[in-house]
């Protein structure tokens, strides 16, 4: 029996010590690129609900600080970590907008 206790308190131990708090992040190494011409992007722009709004690097900027503010928010509200990547739509190699994908979980 005392083994048995010695034995559960030593996995124990390693347990604690090798997990690690969960720690969410933007993980940019794993962004797509994936270059489009300009009337595409104009067409998903607008099926995002930016009809009209000037594509380049400025709209890219801005809707990935977007979509990051609301991740936070989602992270505040749940207390989850969400870690994230981006698909960058470039034009002429200049990206025009960043589209956070959602990951479906069952």
């Amino acid at each position: 029996m005392k083994k048995l206790v010695v034995l559960m308190m030593a996995m124990l131990l390693s347990v604690v010590i090798m997990v690690k708090p969960a720690s969410a992040a933007y993980l940019s190494q794993y962004d797509k690129y994936i270059e489009i011409s300009s009337d595409q992007a104009r067409q998903i722009a607008d099926q995002l609900g930016l009809k009209g709004i000037p594509l380049g690097p400025e709209t890219a900027a801005k809707s990935f600080q977007v979509q990051e503010s609301m991740i936070n928010k989602i992270e505040q509200i749940t207390g989850k970590q969400i870690d994230h990547y981006y698909i960058w739509l470039t034009v002429n190699g200049v990206p025009v907008l960043g589209i956070d994908p959602p990951v479906v979980t069952f």
